[in-house]
């Protein structure tokens, strides 16, 4: 085995979708900014994007940011222009923006709301499509290409609201359809799928003794997940430690499914 680091992202661009709270998006856009990627953050809330980029900057690392609405098509597109604008190419996609929609709490009346429905559908999947639509071009085009689309384990079993888990299954199915297609393009496309994870959304439910006394025995290692053990998860898909990997669901959460 040679000298390189097969994980130095030296010379390549990054575009990160919902990087801007406490999640694995903003996680892995600083993992990957620290192993040498630049970093092009996207999300809704400009100040919390501004945040972010400061905070890689103090750090060391090279980022910029574009206030992007996944559900809007021009937004996308608009996004992977500025990036390339930016930093002149574009070889990695994580797409994590994503909402969960109305709680499995809401019963029947919730599961089978029109509405929210075409929300989640909208930010959740035409996001992963129209991100990849007008960005796989751009990443074909040195050979690195890496498109990490975000799910759930919602995509492998019951665990979500119906518009969440049609979503997600949705991006499960896409995986192996868009790799094949884009591997001649020089692309590959792997999707992580996290366990229960503390982030900002979840962390009322992490540190709720009720529920972890609940959720925890179902879990085999014992623990929540946190952001780090997503990150690193993406930089493994991101980098050429996973070369010769596309198509495929690399599924991180303590031992959950099994």
């Amino acid at each position: 085995m040679g000298e390189k680091n097969l994980f130095d992202l030296s010379g390549r661009v990054a575009l990160i979708t919902g990087a801007s709270s406490h999640g694995i998006g903003n996680e892995s856009a600083k993992l990957l900014a620290s192993y040498g990627a630049k970093v092009f953050l996207t999300a809704r809330r400009e100040d919390k994007l501004q945040e972010a980029v400061a905070e890689i900057e103090e750090a060391g690392g090279e980022a910029a940011y574009a206030v992007c609405d996944v559900s809007q098509e021009g937004d996308c597109k608009a996004a992977v222009e500025a990036c390339v604008g930016k930093f002149g190419r574009l070889d990695i996609m994580v797409l994590a923006a994503g909402i969960s929609g109305l709680s499995l709490s809401g019963g029947l009346e919730a599961a089978f709301d029109v509405e929210n429905w075409k929300r989640v559908q909208s930010i959740n999947l035409d996001g992963v499509f129209y991100m990849v639509k007008y960005g796989w071009e751009e990443c074909g085009k040195h050979g690195v290409g890496s498109i990490i689309p975000i799910a759930s384990l919602a995509a492998w079993k019951a665990a979500g609201s119906v518009a969440y888990t049609a979503t997600k299954g949705a991006i499960r199915s896409l995986t192996p359809c868009l790799a094949k297609l884009l591997a001649p393009q020089g692309v590959r496309v792997n999707t992580f799928y996290p366990g229960f994870i503390d982030t900002d959304m979840t962390h009322g439910a992490t540190v709720n003794e009720g529920f972890a006394k609940m959720k925890l025995p179902a879990i085999p290692l014992g623990r929540f997940g946190n952001v780090d053990d997503c990150a690193y998860g993406v930089l493994y898909l991101a980098s050429d430690a996973s070369g010769f990997m596309t198509g495929q669901h690399l599924v991180v959460d303590g031992g959950e499914l099994c």
